[in-house]
């Protein structure tokens, strides 16, 4: 089933090439720890401890061309993504292309490129998706042509989807509470925190938010004081963090999504406050250098690039009709200002200095 590879623009919005992959890069030479369930998307199913290795160059028959589709590539969080994906396809020496919807609003657009892909001759197709329900029949079209769709972010109800390798949002959320237990165990001082949770709409931020919550509810000596949900930007960000200090000034935590993190940082070197610890739901290459500099405190990551070249390497796996993990929980974990020496960084985030392109020919 090889195919030509993809050169025409989609609904206007195919990035341009714009670096390459070094070689470095572009190697199978990776694995993450993940949590595989079977039989796969059954809520009925087993979630077992897995390590996932992606299939070598050499088991690799054709020049298989994918489509990838994100809401946006506007921040650094889609750009680690683009990351994993393109890297993930020059090493296997396939055709790859990725296309930004334009924002979470645009549905038409998403499933206008999705179509678009297929009818010009995409063998498969990775997507973080804008809508639970509105992708569906496109999925189930795609499909029906040969097509498979694995979803790396986003919730979708279709029972045509081909594969998935996501993490849980709640875990996030959970796992940066659960640090905050073990910094601050039963009988220690009481603490407050401000949870910036972006955009309320979506699933993500809303499960991570959730998790937060749900982790200190009965903690007695760390309190949630208020949950301010904000557009996800760091501009956003940054009138909302002042406005809760003036309204929370004995808080000692701020934590949330990246973009408010990032905004804290500044916030708080401009008020010269050094008291107030910093916690982000997600890693950006700004949390990142905080965390080796002493602005924050920790990060939750979901191993974002991994997470791509996982969903690029299960759908040539179908392809191939090779053995796959179909459903895949890739999982979070936290970073600190010990671990962060040590982390695997190219699991979470592109490299410094890396140059973002769109396709691979």
């Amino acid at each position: 089933m090889k195919k030509n590879a993809l050169s025409l623009l989609l609904g206007g919005l195919l990035m341009t090439a714009v670096g390459a992959v070094s070689a470095a890069d572009a190697t199978d030479n990776w694995e993450l720890n993940v949590k595989e369930r079977t039989p796969p998307f059954s809520e009925k199913g087993e979630w077992k401890d897995a390590v996932y290795k992606p299939l070598p160059k050499s088991d690799v028959s054709e020049k298989w061309n994918i489509c990838v589709l994100f809401p946006h590539t506007k921040d650094p969080y889609y750009m680690a993504m683009t990351y994993g994906a393109v890297t993930e396809a020059k090493a296997k020496g396939i055709a790859l292309n990725v296309f930004a919807a334009g924002g979470y609003t645009e549905l038409p657009t998403q499933i206008s490129q999705l179509e678009d892909c297929v009818s010009r001759g995409a063998d498969g197709i990775a997507m973080v998706a804008i809508s639970a329900t509105g992708l569906n029949r496109a999925i189930a079209r795609a499909a029906d042509q040969g097509v498979p769709t694995a979803i790396t972010g986003g919730d979708v109800t279709s029972d045509r989807v081909a594969a998935r390798a996501q993490g849980n949002w709640f875990d996030a959320g959970r796992m940066v509470g659960e640090y905050l237990m073990k910094k601050h165990p039963k009988g220690s001082d009481s603490v407050k925190v401000v949870w910036l949770g972006g955009p309320e709409a979506p699933r993500w931020s809303k499960d991570s938010a959730d998790g937060f919550v749900a982790t200190l509810k009965d903690v007695d000596n760390i309190e949630v004081v208020k949950v301010i949900w904000g557009e996800p930007s760091k501009a956003a960000q940054i009138p909302l963090i002042e406005d809760a200090l003036l309204a929370y000034p004995d808080v000692d935590y701020i934590g949330g999504i990246a973009p408010a993190i990032e905004a804290g940082i500044q916030v708080l070197k401009e008020k010269g406050k050094t008291d107030i610890g910093l916690l982000s739901s997600y890693t950006t290459p700004v949390v990142e250098a905080g965390l080796r500099d002493g602005s924050v405190e920790a990060t939750a990551t979901d191993y974002t690039a991994a997470q791509a070249r996982v969903a690029i390497d299960q759908l040539v796996r179908l392809l191939e009709e090779k053995p796959v993990a179909q459903d895949v929980d890739t999982g979070f974990g936290i970073i600190d200002q010990e671990s962060v020496k040590t982390h695997n960084r190219a699991l979470s985030l592109a490299p410094e200095g890396w140059e973002p392109y769109f396709e691979v020919k």
